[in-house]
């Protein structure tokens, strides 16, 4: 396995994009975002920019206006990725598109490799503070070869709508007081004195308020942090599934070269996804279960446990006391936690084929709902009456027939009775 001890000293900004929802707000949204003066020109000389998308989408993509602003800093790179290497469902889209982003994600590795450049993963519904990317170079720069950070789910429409009239990039306190009035219903799910619940918690969020009761900040402990800067070692090594996961382990760092963002002060990532979208967040109970917390932690790596224990502290003001407070109930949770893991991964597998059950029954009650033609409550009911006066109509005849063979026993003559 190839092994790189220097640490790069150029970069590869990446993003997965395809598909009309998302290559609108990645042009409209996220890069005038990512433009602002602390953000991509604060890039090193020989850095790129590159784009990995469907063939279907590589024209747009090409005569966009935005990537030729973005051009004018970085080079720019359109990278068609065949389609094919997710998991089909109908004629031209995807099913898995997990599956479709890991495999960009594999594609920018490799090509970073080539040239040692450290990667600088963006997603097309990101949205940064200034000054994000000239942190993650100055971290880098330190001797960190990955930068992690908890990026919350906004709702899209709504956070975008109160964006308006903004700069494009806005200082880190100002994001998150913006952003605590949109939290996606996802992320809500997940705070540990939610209305609802999730039924794949990779996280637990513990709200501060103010005495008014407003959102003032949420602590965070994560098992799933997103890797924004990475510098591999093993270089040759790709990813096998989505770069939340195991990947930061398996290419060559040490925990101790892994930089988490532990204060939204230094740089802080939202994710926008539109509030209707379920992203597990099923609102059939309250708070966070410890059972399905545990289900998901037995399958994350020494990494991920580490970073579990590490509390990350989104603020629009100053810490005070009530961090203190917030932190200790985490603290708490995290040590319940242990009780637990021990029983993780049959959690896993329970509410796995639950899952499984629950999305059969759905599917079946889908295919019988729109095989069937809708009635009138007159159709429903007339079948329903005719069922019972034939039902009504065989008792009766079957009574008539027992009471006239009991009459013809009787006037039988007694030899014929035997």
């Amino acid at each position: 396995m190839k092994m790189s001890a220097a640490p790069a000293t150029t970069y590869d900004v990446v993003t997965a994009v395809w598909g009309t929802e998302f290559i609108d707000l990645f042009l409209d949204v996220c890069i005038p975002n990512q433009l602002s003066s602390r953000n991509l020109p604060a890039l090193p000389a020989g850095s790129r920019y590159r784009v990995f998308t469907k063939s279907a989408d590589v024209p747009r993509l090409s005569a966009s206006a935005r990537l030729a602003d973005v051009g004018r800093i970085l080079p720019v790179d359109i990278v068609e990725v065949d389609p094919d290497a997710g998991e089909a469902g109908k004629p031209g889209q995807i099913r898995n598109r997990y599956k479709m982003m890991t495999d960009c994600h594999r594609r920018a590795v490799a090509d970073a490799a080539k040239v040692e450049a450290a990667l600088i993963f963006l997603a097309p519904d990101f949205v940064l503070a200034e000054g994000t990317i000239e942190t993650l170079v100055r971290i880098h720069a330190g001797g960190s070869r990955a930068v992690l950070a908890a990026n919350l789910r906004l709702a899209r429409h709504e956070f975008i709508a109160a964006l308006a009239g903004r700069a494009p990039a806005v200082p880190p306190r100002e994001l998150v007081n913006l952003a605590m009035k949109y939290l996606h219903p996802a992320t809500e799910s997940l705070m540990v004195d939610g209305g609802s619940s999730n039924d794949f918690p990779t996280s637990v969020n513990w709200p501060v308020r103010s005495e008014h009761g407003d959102l003032e900040g949420i602590l965070v402990r994560s098992l799933h942090m997103h890797p924004l800067l990475l510098d591999p070692k093993r270089r040759n090594e790709l990813p096998r599934a989505t770069i939340d996961g195991h990947y930061l382990m398996r290419c060559g760092l040490k925990l101790r070269e892994c930089h988490l963002v532990e204060d939204s002060d230094e740089l802080v990532v939202f994710e926008l996804t539109p509030s209707e979208r379920n992203i597990r967040n099923d609102g059939r109970r309250g708070g966070v279960s410890l059972s399905r917390l545990a289900a998901v932690a037995s399958h994350c790596d020494r990494f991920q446990m580490a970073h579990w224990q590490r509390p990350v502290r989104l603020h629009a003001g100053d810490l005070d006391a009530r961090w203190e407070a917030v932190d200790a109930d985490s603290r708490r949770l995290v040590h319940d936690l242990e009780r637990y893991l021990p029983y993780g991964s049959a959690f896993f597998a329970v509410y796995r084929w639950l899952r499984i059950a629950r999305q059969r029954r759905e599917r079946y009650a889908r295919a019988v709902r729109h095989a069937l033609p809708r009635l009138t409550s007159k159709q429903i009911v007339r079948p329903a009456r005719l069922l019972g006066h034939r039902a009504s109509k065989t008792v009766r005849l079957q009574l008539k027939r027992m009471r006239r063979n009991r009459s013809v026993v009787k006037i039988l003559p007694s030899r014929h009775r035997s």
